[in-house]
């Protein structure tokens, strides 16, 4: 592994920790929604250290796999918190719900949370390489071989863009789930990690 990516990994490790310190001793979930953003980001905590031990093994295929699972739950999880009907996060809750597709829920993103079309030019320019790596497709398949011989072929720039990418996505979800329990100094926290990144 690169020096380059072993530095990625420990900055990506190092926010980790810093959210599960922020998160330590505080009382969350006040209500079915705020129980279901918590749920939500707990399973990006694990997909995202589950993404970290896996390129620190050298699996970056399974690495790669987790991206669009972890994306997706964000945008799940954004999108239940400003637009889901209280009977929609009971149906959510008790697995009832079909969530409107990926396309619209973008649109509905940013207008809420960026006012600009960030969620939609993220998901322009990333969304068709996560399906390919998360179910196995070309782009999976050609990461098979170096030359004639069947070995892990990832460039270090494609694994730090996924080690930045779900870093920066995990510390705008945090910044949520700070603020929406009203946790304005450890929000104010993950904002600085996020402007420094």
């Amino acid at each position: 592994m690169s020096p380059e990516v072993r530095e990625n990994i420990n900055q990506s490790i190092e926010s980790f920790n810093t959210i599960g310190k922020l998160l330590e001793n505080k009382i969350i979930g006040n209500d079915e929604k705020q129980t279901l953003l918590i749920g939500y980001f707990d399973i990006c905590m694990e997909h995202l250290q589950s993404i970290q031990l896996l390129i620190n093994n050298q699996l970056f295929g399974s690495a790669f796999a987790l991206v669009r699972p972890f994306y997706e739950t964000y945008y799940r999880a954004l999108w239940m918190l400003k637009f889901a009907t209280k009977e929609e996060v009971a149906k959510i809750g008790t697995g009832k719900f079909t969530f409107p597709n990926m396309g619209s829920k973008i649109v509905e993103l940013d207008s809420i949370y960026t006012g600009t079309d960030f969620f939609q030019r993220l998901k322009k320019n990333s969304w068709n390489a996560m399906c390919d790596y998360a179910h196995s497709g070309r782009l999976q398949l050609s990461r098979r071989w170096k030359e004639d011989e069947l070995e892990p072929n990832y460039e270090d720039d494609e694994i730090i863009e996924v080690i930045k990418g779900t870093k920066t996505i995990l510390l705008m979800f945090a910044f949520v789930v700070f603020k929406e329990h009203s946790f304005d100094s450890e929000a104010e926290t993950i904002n600085k990690l996020i402007i420094n990144t």
